[in-house]
């Protein structure tokens, strides 16, 4: 049967999780709404933005949440305006290119499990030229439970008709680890230098992806 490898995308394809460059696009979504961004790393790196967004509301002192969802569409708005206006400076991850065009000549289909939106999660694809290798996306707005929950990637194997033995999913977050192991399906942890090693649930931890790591997961 065919063999599929789901790849999330934000801070594994692309680097888009550097914490400057989210940070940068987090302030000016709190400077448009009049609020102030101070949280860590820890509170904004992997996490999805309506958490992000009630952390914020926490760190300003607002713990009211009667009109959570316009408040948060508002914010979330200026959030992705301001990260469509800065997309094109977001780089691919160290070696996921050659990666992705290695398996795409051996045969292994590719596919895209994002907590992003799909318009975003196409721009970088085709910003880093693996856009027609790719043969699914499943994003934010196809789901109603994102990462940490199950749900994306059960729909993603259920629109490729496949099953959990016949997937490996890399992901660089607990959040996403946690919603492919829940999932069923070999998890291979792809950190970056310094980054979250609570992953222990995750089936392979490494800082350098290889083709042989990959491939590891099917013996």
């Amino acid at each position: 049967m065919q063999k599929y490898i789901l790849w999330d995308l934000d801070g594994t394809i692309v680097n888009s999780e550097d914490p400057a460059f989210k940070g940068h696009i987090f302030e000016t979504a709190c400077r448009k709404t009049g609020m102030v961004f101070n949280l860590s790393e820890q509170q904004y790196i992997g996490h999805t933005g309506k958490e992000v967004y009630k952390s914020v509301l926490q760190s300003n002192g607002i713990y009211d949440y009667a009109n959570l969802e316009d408040g948060f569409n508002i914010w979330e708005d200026h959030a992705v305006r301001c990260l469509k206006e800065n997309i094109a400076k977001v780089l691919p991850r160290d070696n996921v290119v050659d990666l992705w065009n290695y398996f795409h000549e051996i045969g292994i289909r590719q596919a895209v499990v994002t907590s992003s939106y799909e318009d975003i999660a196409i721009q970088y694809l085709k910003n880093i030229k693996i856009y027609e290798k790719c043969v699914s996306i499943t994003s934010l707005d196809q789901v109603t439970r994102p990462k940490p929950d199950p749900e994306p990637y059960q729909l993603a194997m259920r629109n490729l008709g496949t099953e959990p033995s016949f997937c490996i999913a890399i992901e660089d977050s607990l959040s996403g680890i946690c919603s492919a192991k829940s999932a069923g399906i070999y998890t291979i942890a792809w950190l970056t230098e310094g980054g979250d090693h609570r992953v222990e649930i995750a089936d392979e931890v490494t800082t350098k992806l290889s083709t042989e790591m990959i491939l590891k997961g099917w013996l």
